[in-house]
C-alpha cells in the first residue's frame, strides 16, 4: 500500500509546482501519481481472482508406484501478473522427481517454488511425477502465493488453506510356496471337528441324500453311474483369517518404537492380508494402534467384500505406531466379536509370556492360531500348539515371505 509520507511528498510537489507555475514539475508530479496509484491498485487486486488447484492421477498408490501431478493456476480477471510466485509444501517420504525442491520451516517437509508470469484470463498448467517411498498418509501444502505490481513497490501475499491427501499402501511381497498348496501359503489349520465343507475343494462324489443342495448335484458322476450324485468337500477349519498386527516393539512404551520393526510387521500383516483374499478367504485385521482421526484401536471385521483388500491396506497405510493398549488385552477383548473357528495370525516383533497367555486362550476357544515373529529371534520355549514363524528380513529388502515352522526348545 503507498504510504501517507509518499502521499504528502507528491501533494507538496503538486502544490509546489502550481505555486512556481513549472509546467515540467508539474508533469512530473502527474506521472510519479500515476504510478503510485497503479502499483497501489496493482498490489490490490492483484492475488483476487487467483486460484491454485493440484489434480491426482490418483490419490492412492502402492508402495514405490509413481503418479503424475498437475498444478493448474488461473488468472481470473483482466489484469495481467508480471509475476506470481508459488511455494507449496510437499512431505519428504514423497519426493517430486525431476525437480528442485527446498527445505521447509517444517520438519520432514520440503517446498516447490514456481513463478508465473500471466496475463489476463490466463490458465497454466505443469505436470510432475511423484513416488510413494514409504507408506503412510501425506499431506501437500497449503501453498504460499506471492505477487506485486510492475514495478516492484507493492507486494502481497496470501496462505491458500487447500491440502491435499495422499495414501500410499504398504510394500506387499509375495508368500513363498514352500512344501504348502499354492492356493494355500500357509496351509489350514488342524481341526478336531468338521466346521464347514469348502466347496473349494472336492474330495469326490457321493450318493445322494435327502436335503443335500441341488446346487451341489454332480451332473457327471450322476449320468455314469445312473443314479444321483452329490458332490462331497473336505471340511475347512479355517473359513475366515483374522490378522493381529502389534504395533508395540518395545517392552516398555516409554522406550519409543523400533521404527523397521514395525514397518516389517507391517509388511507381512498387508502381504497375509492380500494372500488369504486372492486364496478366497474371509479376511479381517486388528491392531493395537489407532489410525488418523479415530480414537479406537483398529478393528476390521473379516468379510470377503471386493473392497476388503482396499479397506485394510488403507488401514495400514495410516495406522500410527504408538499402541493405545497391550497386544494381549487387545485380544482378550476381541475374542468376543471373532468368526466361529476363524485362524488367527498374530504378527509381532514383542514376545512375552502375557502373549502366548493370549495365544493358548484363544486356542482353547476353538481359534487355530499362528504367531509371526519379525525381527527378533524368539527367547522362550514355544507351546507346540502354537506354529512360530520367523521373518528376519528388514521391510526394504524383504522380497518374499518364507514362512518356515520354527522350533524353541
Amino acid at each position: 500500500m503507498t504510504s501517507s509520507l509518499s502521499l504528502l511528498l507528491i501533494f507538496l510537489a503538486f502544490v509546489l509546482s502550481l505555486t512556481a507555475r513549472n509546467p515540467l514539475l508539474l508533469l512530473l508530479t502527474v506521472i510519479v501519481l500515476i504510478v503510485a496509484m497503479t502499483s497501489w491498485l496493482w498490489g490490490k487486486y492483484c492475488l483476487a481472482g487467483i486460484s491454485y488447484t493440484r489434480r491426482f492421477e490418483t490419490d492412492r498408490l502402492f508402495f514405490g508406484e509413481e503418479i503424475d501431478l498437475w498444478i493448474e493456476l488461473i488468472n481470473a480477471k483482466p489484469l495481467p501478473l508480471p509475476w506470481l510466485k508459488a511455494e507449496d509444501e510437499f512431505p519428504q517420504e514423497m519426493p517430486i522427481l525431476r525437480a528442485e525442491t527446498q527445505h521447509s520451516s517444517r520438519p520432514q517437509r520440503r517446498t516447490l517454488t514456481n513463478v508465473y508470469s500471466l496475463r489476463w484470463y490466463e490458465k497454466v498448467r505443469r505436470r510432475y511425477r511423484l513416488r510413494g517411498e514409504r507408506r503412510g498418509a501425506y499431506h501437500i501444502g497449503p501453498v504460499q502465493l506471492a505477487s506485486g505490481d510492475l514495478f516492484g513497490f507493492q507486494r502481497r501475499r496470501l496462505a491458500a488453506s487447500s491440502v491435499d491427501t495422499v495414501l500410499v499402501y504398504p510394500k506387499l511381497v509375495p508368500l513363498a510356496q514352500l512344501s504348502l498348496p499354492a492356493a494355500r501359503p500357509l496351509g489350514d489349520f488342524g481341526s478336531e471337528r468338521r466346521v464347514v465343507d469348502d466347496p473349494l475343494r472336492m474330495a469326490g462324489a457321493r450318493d445322494y441324500q435327502a436335503g443335500d443342495s441341488v446346487r451341489h448335484l454332480h451332473w457327471k458322476a450322476t449320468a455314469h453311474r445312473a443314479a444321483l450324485q452329490t458332490k462331497q468337500f473336505d471340511p475347512s477349519a479355517t473359513p475366515h483369517w483374522m490378522i493381529c498386527l502389534n504395533t508395540q516393539t518395545l517392552e516398555h512404551l516409554f522406550e519409543g518404537v523400533v521404527t523397521d520393526f514395525l514397518e516389517t510387521a507391517i509388511v507381512v500383516a498387508a502381504s497375509l492380508a492380500v494372500a488369504g483374499l486372492e486364496a478366497r478367504r474371509s479376511v479381517g485385521l486388528v491392531a493395537n494402534s489407532n489410525i488418523q482421526k479415530s480414537r479406537d484401536w483398529v478393528q476390521l471385521a473379516a468379510s470377503r467384500h471386493p473392497q476388503q483388500s482396499t479397506r485394510i491396506l488403507e488401514a495400514l497405510a495410516q495406522l500410527n505406531s504408538t499402541p493405545l493398549l497391550a497386544f494381549d488385552q487387545m485380544l482378550r477383548l476381541e475374542r468376543p466379536r471373532l468368526p466361529y473357528g476363524a485362524s488367527l495370525f498374530a504378527v509381532t516383533s514383542l514376545l512375552n509370556e502375557n502373549l502366548l497367555k493370549a495365544l493358548l486362550d484363544l486356542r482353547s476357544k476353538g481359534h487355530p492360531v499362528a504367531l509371526i515373529l519379525v525381527g527378533r529371534q524368539p527367547d522362550r520355549p514355544m507351546p507346540p500348539d502354537v506354529p512360530l514363524y520367523v521373518v528376519r528380513e528388514n521391510w526394504t529388502e524383504l522380497k518374499a515371505l518364507h514362512l518356515t515352522p520354527q522350533v524353541v526348545l
